[in-house]
């Protein structure tokens, strides 16, 4: 006889891929890009960083099966590590976004008051800020590289999990039980850790997915401004703004690091709605 688990276990899955192949397909997408991004030591030999004018502009061959860049850089090479930073980027900025969302949106949600509304504000006014110039200009505050491209797109990410978090509270925080243990004068850490925290985190968990694709945009769109990740390390938008110069007689340069950016936002995107399905099935085929 099945446990209750596996019932439940069974119809997450019937249900996250009840949009059949296009789920799999997107499934199949991100496990081949993480992959790929894991593994890229074993998969090219190449060295993503090495010159070799000799080899500059070079066509697809069998060592070198995208060809090389201007600088005779192998590019199926530099693709592979390029995943690196993009899915690293991507994953370690939303949840950094998360975490602090979570806690300023708990915060002016269980608190409200003055620390609520000044939270909330604050998210009006970054709203009212286009989301690009906003990380932009948190890029180029926080310094060119890794560390401060990760701290702009969290930025930038931040108001929609606070508001979700905050919505959520206030939703939960009104209802008879909670009342009851506010009443019952149960300590507030107690409220928040047991009963608050754990009916946001399906919802949160949701945004999550559906943000990494949105981060990988804007990693994408910092590097091919030069403001992210910096040469010669590899990164897909920084291989797009090399390329593009070559669009007419080399296309592969910008085309194969643009088609990887699109199908893994696309891939991420599918996911996210998915999961959204399959947790909460009453917002299934809304946006």
């Amino acid at each position: 006889m099945r446990s209750a688990g596996s019932k439940k276990s069974g119809v997450f899955l019937k249900t996250f891929f009840g949009r059949g192949f296009i789920v799999k397909a997107a499934v199949a997408i991100a496990l081949i890009f993480i992959l790929s991004a894991i593994f890229a030591p074993v998969i090219s030999k190449h060295d993503p960083n090495q010159i070799n004018l000799e080899k500059a502009l070079l066509d697809p061959s069998p060592e070198h099966i995208l060809g090389c860049d201007a600088y005779g850089r192998d590019v199926f090479t530099r693709l592979l590590y390029g995943a690196r930073v993009s899915l690293l980027s991507s994953i370690f900025s939303t949840l950094l976004a998360a975490c602090a969302g979570m806690l300023l949106g708990l915060v002016a949600g269980y608190y409200e008051g003055i620390i609520g509304a000044i939270i909330l504000r604050y998210v009006d006014v970054q709203l009212s800020i286009p989301p690009l110039l906003f990380t932009i200009v948190i890029g180029l505050i926080a310094g060119k590289g890794l560390g401060g491209m990760i701290a702009a797109i969290s930025f930038s990410m931040l108001p929609g999990f606070i508001r979700l978090m905050n919505g959520i509270v206030l939703s939960i925080k009104r209802n008879d039980y909670i009342v009851a243990l506010q009443v019952a004068n149960i300590k507030r850490y107690k409220i928040i850790l047991k009963h608050l925290l754990p009916n946001s985190l399906p919802s949160m968990f949701i945004m999550f997915a559906m943000n990494l694709g949105f981060a990988i945009m804007l990693e994408a769109t910092l590097s091919f401004l030069g403001i992210g990740i910096q040469p010669p390390m590899a990164s897909w938008g920084s291989m797009v703004a090399d390329g593009y110069i070559y669009l007419l007689s080399e296309p592969l340069l910008a085309f194969t690091p643009g088609l990887c950016i699109t199908l893994t936002v696309v891939a991420f995107n599918i996911i996210g709605d998915s999961l959204r399905d399959a947790i909460d099935p009453r917002l299934r085929g809304k946006l």
